[in-house]
């Protein structure tokens, strides 16, 4: 082999992409990717990092590498969206975010900040906390026997099996009349 056969063979080993379009139907995510001017590759296995799956949208890049040297058989390193980079992390910190500006920011002090542009759902087991722009919702179970607790803008209702409590701006509307007794959890 020549130095010039050499070279061109050491190049072709990592690569520079551009990332054309994603497929995440199969059991793992491939690319079509264009690695030089006009020489497009589709199929190219994208490897992720465990626990964390990502589709950026197309006009991305990626590192593309040749696997054993052999340029039929590419796998990219995990995808970059450009542009779609949340910066300003401090040392420790870890962030997920989405192109619209969604995001998980787990900060060096352990305090962890969501920002969603339309739901947070938070669920253990039957208990789910869902807070949307116009309300929070809190279920612990299913069916309507299920205690569920509501936050709209104009009022705050609990609900528990048939009876439920609504405060307004009016006052207390409940669904039936209000027992005095004592406090079953004072501590909360």
């Amino acid at each position: 082999m020549s130095d010039r056969e050499t070279a061109h063979a050491y190049r072709g080993i990592v690569a520079r992409a551009a990332v054309r379009s994603t497929n995440d139907k199969g059991g793992s995510q491939t690319a079509t990717v264009e690695t030089h001017r006009h020489v497009e590759r589709t199929d190219v296995e994208v490897l992720g990092i465990a626990g964390i799956s990502t589709r950026p949208v197309p006009g991305g890049e990626a590192i593309v590498l040749a696997v054993g040297g052999d340029q039929g058989d590419l796998v990219a390193l995990p995808l970059q969206a450009l542009g779609n980079r949340m910066g300003g992390l401090e040392e420790g910190e870890v962030a997920l975010h989405s192109p619209k500006g969604d995001r998980v920011h787990v900060k060096k002090d352990g305090a962890v900040d969501t920002t969603s542009s339309k739901r947070v759902k938070h669920k253990v087991k039957d208990a789910v906390v869902e807070i949307l722009e116009d309300r929070i919702i809190i279920r612990l179970g299913e069916g309507v026997a299920a205690p569920r607790f509501v936050v709209r803008p104009d009022y705050v209702k609990m609900r528990k099996g048939a009876h439920w409590v609504v405060v307004k701006d009016e006052g207390i509307f409940c669904s039936v009349a209000p027992v005095v007794g004592p406090d079953p959890e004072p501590e909360v």
